[in-house]
């Protein structure tokens, strides 16, 4: 019995640390130094602007190749930039607020899980599979990431097209009929809301 006993011990102890060795320390995203650039395009009043990180973190492989991790995005931090005005700029955040678009006050997150990431060829571009949920809304969306590590320090750099329709961001106006013309030109004119990833994440 205590032969038994001893043996399965050692079992559990070798594969905890065969786990151990497969599993990396998760990389932390700096959100000082992060953002989320976005932009509508210029069709009918477009804006741009940008949002910043309330946290992030990647896992990498024992090979040292990143392979999954989470993100969450500070959607009360989200501000546009395009207006040289301020009470221009405090007008669009206003319009932002709204729950026709992001609703942070509903929904002060938005996250991006990382489920799979691929180095394409032996450069340092990375495709780049998940799930993205804004205002509660989850739908599965890929990209392709350009990942340039060095030492200690990896940045990140991608563009994301975000669809109007899949995560409910379709601006509404008072009157109901325009609302279904105008949201209907909007989206076949810019169905998408163009964004940059600029990210450092730190070992």
């Amino acid at each position: 019995m205590i032969y038994k006993a001893t043996t399965t011990l050692v079992l559990m102890m070798m594969l905890q640390a065969i786990d151990c060795t497969q599993r990396q320390p998760g990389w932390q995203l700096d959100v000082q130094k992060s953002k989320v650039l976005w932009n509508t395009g210029k069709v009918m009043g477009g804006h741009s602007g940008y949002f910043l990180f309330q946290s992030g973190n990647l896992q990498y492989s024992a090979a040292g190749e990143p392979v999954s991790g989470t993100f969450r995005m500070d959607m009360n931090s989200i501000r546009s930039t395009d207006n040289p005005d301020e009470a221009g700029r405090k007008k669009t955040d206003a319009n932002l607020r709204k729950n026709e678009f992001f609703a942070p006050d509903d929904h002060p997150l938005a996250t991006m899980d990382v489920k799979k990431i691929t180095r394409i060829d032996s450069s340092m571009d990375y495709h780049v599979a998940g799930d993205l949920t804004i205002k509660g809304i989850t739908n599965p969306i890929e990209f392709t990431a350009t990942i340039n590590t060095k030492n200690n320090t990896s940045h990140i750099t991608a563009n994301v097209d975000i669809s109007h329709q899949l995560w409910n961001l379709n601006q509404k106006t008072q009157n109901k009929h325009r609302l279904d013309s105008l949201s209907a030109i909007k989206e076949k004119l810019v169905p998408y809301i163009h964004v940059s990833l600029d990210l450092i994440m730190n070992k």
